[in-house]
C-alpha cells in the first residue's frame, strides 16, 4: 500500500508537468479518488479496531498530526516565495472583494473550505457560488498558497464525520446510495464529466471514501479468513506487485477511458486489502509510503522553484522538466517527512495508544 501512495503521489507530479499532457501510469484524477479509497480503508481500520478512537477529539488529534505540520512549512515556504515566484498573488489579494479575501485567509490557514474554492467566483465585485471556477473576474484559487491542498478539504470532511458513520454499516451503505445518486443527478444535468464536478465535489466523492471502508471491513477479513484456510502467506506481496504493474502500466491499455476506469476502481478495490496486509510486513514499502503525502503536498512548490531556476529552458525538453519535477519533488519530500513528520511521530503513537 505504501508504494502505491507514493506512485499516485508522483502521477500527480507528472499530471502537473509539460509531458505527456500530464496522463501517465492511472492519471491525476484517478489518483486522486484512489487516494480517497485509501484514506476511507485505512480511517475504518483505525476506528473500528483502536479503543482510543472512541474519543473523536483523540482521532482529530491524530489526523490534525499527521496533515497539518508539513502543510504549514510548504504554505510557509510558498508565501516567503512570493516576492520572487508568485508576485501576482498581491495583485489578487489587492483586488479582490473582503469576503473573498477572509474566505482565502480562512482557507490557507485551516484548509477547510479550500475544496468551496473551486466553486467560487467573483462577480461584479462579489464573492458567488460558481458552477465552474474559470467564469470569475479573478481565479480565486491563484490565491491558495497550496493550490494542491484543496483534496485535503476533501479529506477533512470525510474526516470530520467517520467517527459517526464507520461503525453503523448500514448508515455507511444508506451514504454510498445518496452519493452515487448525486453523482448519476450531476450527469443526467450535463455537469457530471465537467471541473470542477468530476472530483472535487464532496457529496459525489464520498463514495470513494465509504466503497474503501467497506474493503475494510468486509473484504480485509475475508482475504484474512483466505490466506490462514490455504497456507498462501506469499499472497499479499503478490497481490501487491501484480496491482502496482498494473497502475504502473494503466495508461497503456488500448482502451477507453469509459472502459479501463471502472476496471481500475474495481481491481484496486479487490486487492486493496492484501496491499495493506503486505505494508504490516514490509518495512520498505511502509517508508517508502510515508512519502506519498510530502510529495503530493509539496511538489507544486518544488516545481515552482525548479522552473524559477531553469527559466526560459522549462518548455523545450517536456520529458526531462517532468522527470525533473518528480526528482526535485521526491528530494523535497524527504526532507520534509526527515525533520517535519518524524519530529511529530511520536506524538501521534502516543495519541494513538490512548
Amino acid at each position: 500500500m505504501g508504494f502505491l501512495r507514493t506512485i499516485f503521489a508522483i502521477t500527480v507530479v507528472f499530471a502537473h508537468s509539460p509531458w505527456h499532457d500530464g496522463f501517465v501510469f492511472v492519471g491525476g484524477r484517478n489518483a486522486v479518488q484512489l487516494f480517497y479509497i485509501i484514506s476511507g480503508f485505512l480511517i475504518s481500520y483505525v476506528i473500528n479496531t483502536n479503543a482510543t478512537y472512541r474519543n473523536p477529539w483523540k482521532f482529530y488529534l491524530n489526523r490534525a498530526l499527521r496533515i497539518y505540520p508539513i502543510y504549514y512549512v510548504v504554505a510557509l515556504l510558498a508565501l516567503l516565495a512570493v516576492p520572487i515566484c508568485n508576485h501576482k498573488m498581491i495583485d489578487i489579494y489587492r483586488n479582490l472583494p473582503t469576503s473573498a479575501d477572509v474566505f482565502l485567509i480562512f482557507s490557507n490557514l485551516f484548509l477547510f473550505g479550500q475544496d468551496w474554492v473551486m466553486f467560487s467566483g467573483v462577480n461584479n465585485g462579489h464573492l458567488v457560488f460558481t458552477s465552474d471556477f474559470l467564469q470569475s473576474d479573478f481565479l480565486l484559487f491563484t490565491g491558495l498558497l497550496v493550490r494542491q491542498a484543496w483534496t485535503l478539504g476533501v479529506e477533512l470532511t470525510f474526516y470530520a464525520l467517520a467517527p459517526f458513520i464507520l461503525r453503523n454499516n448500514r448508515i455507511v451503505i444508506l451514504l454510498i446510495i445518496l452519493s452515487l445518486s448525486i453523482r448519476g443527478f450531476l450527469f443526467s444535468i450535463g455537469l457530471g464529466m465537467s471541473d470542477p464536478w468530476t472530483y472535487r465535489f464532496f457529496p459525489a466523492e464520498l463514495s470513494f471514501f465509504l466503497f474503501g471502508a467497506l474493503a475494510s471491513q468486509y473484504l480485509l477479513p475475508m482475504w484474512k479468513r483466505f490466506i490462514s484456510a490455504t497456507g498462501f502467506e506469499w499472497l499479499p506481496r503478490a497481490g501487491t506487485y501484480l496491482l502496482i504493474c498494473f497502475c504502473l502500466f494503466y495508461f497503456l491499455i488500448p482502451a477507453k477511458e469509459i472502459v479501463k476506469v471502472p476496471l481500475l476502481f474495481s481491481v484496486f478495490l479487490v486487492f486493496l486489502p492484501l496491499t495493506f496486509l503486505y505494508q504490516n510486513t514490509s518495512k520498505n514499502d511502509k517508508a517508502i509510503g510515508e512519502l506519498s503525502y510530502p510529495i503530493y503536498i509539496g511538489h507544486l512548490f518544488a516545481i515552482m522553484i525548479l522552473g524559477k531556476i531553469i527559466g526560459h529552458h522549462y518548455l523545450t525538453t517536456p520529458f526531462m522538466v517532468a522527470a525533473g519535477n518528480v526528482f526535485v519533488a521526491i528530494i523535497f519530500a524527504y526532507y520534509l517527512n526527515k525533520y517535519v513528520s518524524s519530529r511529530v511521530e511520536y506524538l501521534r503513537v502516543r495519541v494513538k495508544s490512548g
